[in-house]
């Protein structure tokens, strides 16, 4: 393909700005840049070789085999032409503008390159070039320093250390991966969007993808994020407008701020996410941060951010596909009601199985449709949901037709499930029909076929339908699509902060300045108290007699603790008491924990004396910072248990009274609040609006505080919540910066 000279000194770009003479006034928005790269018509290679094999001559080559229409500018100042197109010497001398410039040179040429494309007026460029951040404190100095030159030439670019990026639409294939290297398929864009840490994985994906007839069209591999990151380019490609269904491959989140806004983008816009996160283990973060100098981050966190905004986790790559598959097809259920038509019975247990375990409802057909479907059926077969046809669809392939109308005008199914299996005689007309009937109804149709040439998989995923090879695959791509598409937005956040808690903030600024770092539990319970969370009736006392008086006001029975902010688990050392029943057992106990106090030499030496209160169930409720999202609370069951059930939610602060009842509900134990055995029945309600106040407060306070644990919060006899204890850490003055 020759190249076509075009003059590009003074027009209209894709964006709808202009380039004058080289000159661009501001940086463009990712969502730019995405549209930079769909609509390109120009193309620089800068370092590109004339050998195709070679990853600097791939992307030409590539550019070429999949039919790119635009102009491609090779810049090589040692050869005339390069791949049969004609060479330039430099970037200043391209005869245009290109729109995307992708640096094949090697890393210590790229900073050059760069500042070149600037001052030609070209503003995204793809850096291919690694040992950046990836390698060390050196190469993350040379990537700040790349980062800079970039800005201050107001060229916004992908890497380093990136494979590259596509664009199937158009046959935009500016990358060096060898998934592109293949002959089975040609790029299609079904509006499926892909943003992947990692160039390999990325590249593993889109083949596989595109192998199996999935349109995921708009590829990125965001390499080092050295200036376009994760967040960003998500939220890039949801303002573009275009993007049906996002997937990502994540290493580790930089911008938590710039990710959660993607998130929030995306669920306004109906946009899917599903979102595949690695370093999960503790060696899985380290080797992330290796690959690209990320951090892998709070993985607590993240899935409670997931949540929040509807996203789907995929657990493996083949479900990442999988979600991204189902999504593409654009068919939204109004609820979790399934019917299934199975050729095979016990695949239909197996289905009904894994629907209960993943909050679908294979619900029971009513009667006047149990004999519409039986009209339709041999009449050996049974009739009840899931449908078993038998194999009576091989002979007469009406019945699959007739029998999936049925599924979908039953006003009950929400979502319509079909097995098969082998059937490779019959394979193309089952197919044909599958394809017919989803173009008469606005229902998901998801079909599972397992064995047989692997042809159908294809073929009705390449017309909308999507198909999987197993059918729990099936059962949990559907749950996916359910869940999204019933998840609840959270409720937008109050304007405004509080004046209490403001004048709170500050008092404690005021304490860590003086160099308080923890208050002690009378304290703390202040400060929950003033958060929202019911606390205990307490006294504070010095001496034996003066706890028995604090007990004789309370009223026994008493529970009594050592008071002191330089002990944190005060039933490790012998520091509470339970139960205490009569006068002369608080004073005994007062003595022995302040003979405790007196050993360890402690600076305050006193004890609290407080009302026992008898309850269920025990919570911990807490709040911290994440280095990556900020502000975020977890609510847990297990009380002192905690950390052995590993029983919790969590999210950033603050959340509303709903996601608060959300995160309640997705505890395992949840049952225990729920009056197992006998325990009280918690106000769910009243619960959760305890945790939203909570975690509001937290928000607001959080620049003097460092965390809050409340542990235990019990569910008193009335179903309401106490906190029995407490502990505030305050940040330090550096922290507080």
């Amino acid at each position: 393909m020759g190249a076509v000279l075009r003059d590009r000194s003074r027009t209209a770009r894709p964006d709808g700005r202009r380039a004058v003479g080289g000159e661009v006034s501001t940086r463009s928005t990712a969502s730019e840049v995405v549209s930079l790269l769909l609509h390109a018509t120009a193309i620089t290679i800068v370092g590109a070789s004339d050998n195709g094999a070679k990853a600097s001559g791939r992307t030409m080559r590539y550019l070429r085999k999949y039919g790119y229409k635009g102009d491609i500018y090779p810049v090589n100042p040692s050869r005339e032409t390069v791949q049969g197109e004609p060479a330039y010497a430099s970037i200043e001398q391209l005869p245009a503008v290109p729109d995307v410039a992708v640096i094949v040179l090697p890393k210590a040429a790229v900073a050059a390159a760069i500042e070149a494309c600037g001052a030609k007026g070209i503003r995204f460029a793809i850096v291919f070039a690694a040992g950046y951040a990836e390698v060390g404190a050196e190469g993350a100095q040379e990537q700040a320093e790349l980062a800079a030159v970039a800005e201050r030439a107001g060229v916004r670019f992908l890497g380093p250390n990136s494979v590259g990026a596509v664009m199937a639409a158009e046959a935009v294939t500016t990358a060096f991966m060898t998934g592109l290297d293949q002959d089975r398929f040609a790029l299609r864009d079904d509006g499926v969007a892909f943003v992947s840490q990692s160039g390999a994985m990325g590249g593993f994906v889109l083949n596989m993808a595109q192998s199996d007839g999935l349109g995921v069209g708009r590829f990125f591999s965001t390499g080092n994020e050295a200036d376009l990151a994760l967040g960003e380019l998500m939220e890039g490609l949801v303002d573009e407008g275009s993007t049906r269904a996002m997937l990502a491959y994540v290493e580790g989140v930089r911008d938590g701020e710039a990710f959660c806004r993607a998130l929030e983008k995306a669920q306004r816009a109906r946009v899917p996410v599903v979102l595949m996160k690695v370093g999960r283990s503790e060696r899985g973060a380290v080797a992330a941060a290796s690959h690209t100098g990320a951090l892998a981050g709070s993985d607590a966190v993240l899935d409670g951010i997931l949540e929040r905004y509807g996203a789907q986790r995929a657990e493996d790559v083949e479900q990442l596909v999988d979600f991204g598959r189902v999504f593409a097809a654009n068919r939204i259920p109004r609820g979790r009601k399934v019917s299934i038509m199975t050729i095979s019975g016990g695949a239909g247990v197996l289905m009904t199985d894994y629907a209960e375990d993943l909050g679908l409802d294979v619900f029971e057909w009513d009667q006047p449709w149990q004999r519409r479907m039986a009209e339709i059926l041999p009449m050996y077969a049974p009739v009840s949901n899931p449908i078993d046809t038998t194999g009576a669809i091989a002979a007469d392939q009406q019945i699959l037709t007739d029998g999936l109308q049925l599924c979908l005008d039953n006003p009950e199914t929400d979502i319509a499930i079909v097995l098969l299996g082998n059937l490779e005689m019959e394979e193309d007309g089952l197919c044909d029909r599958i394809i017919e009937v989803a173009a008469g109804s606005d229902k998901p149709i998801l079909v599972a076929w397992v064995g047989g040439s692997g042809n159908p998989r294809r073929i009705l995923s390449s017309a909308g339908v999507p198909t999987f090879t197993d059918p729990v695959r099936a059962m949990r791509a559907a749950a996916a699509l359910a869940d999204w598409a019933l998840a609840e937005p959270p409720a937008p956040s109050p304007a405004g902060p509080s004046s209490e808690l403001s004048v709170l903030k500050d008092r404690l600024a005021a304490m860590a300045d003086d160099g308080v770092s923890m208050l002690h539990e009378m304290q703390s319970k202040k400060v929950l108290a003033q958060s929202g969370i019911p606390v205990t009736r307490e006294i504070e006392a010095r001496s034996p007699a003066e706890a028995r008086a604090a007990a004789d006001e309370i009223g026994l029975p008493v529970v009594l603790k050592l008071l002191s902010d330089e002990v944190e688990h005060k039933s490790d050392i012998g520091g509470v008491k339970l139960g205490l029943a009569d006068l002369d057992a608080v004073e005994d106990a007062a003595a022995e924990v302040l003979a405790i106090a007196d050993r360890l030499e402690l600076t305050e030496r006193s004890v609290v004396v407080q009302e026992s209160v008898t309850g269920g169930a025990e919570l911990i409720l807490g709040a911290t910072h994440d280095p990556t999202f900020g502000p975020v609370v977890v609510v847990g069951l297990g009380g002192i248990f905690t950390e052995v059930l590993r029983d919790v939610a969590m999210r950033p602060a603050p959340i509303d009274p709903g996601e608060a009842r959300r995160m309640v509900a997705s505890l395992r134990g949840v049952a225990l609040l729920r009056g197992t055995r006998g325990l009280p029945v918690a106000d769910e309600s009243r619960l959760a609006a305890a945790i939203s106040d909570f975690s509001r407060a937290f928000a607001e306070i959080s620049p003097a505080v460092e965390s809050i644990d409340v542990n235990p919060l019990v569910i008193t006899g009335s179903g309401g919540v106490m906190a029995l204890d407490g502990v505030v850490t305050l940040k330090n003055k550096e922290e507080q910066r």
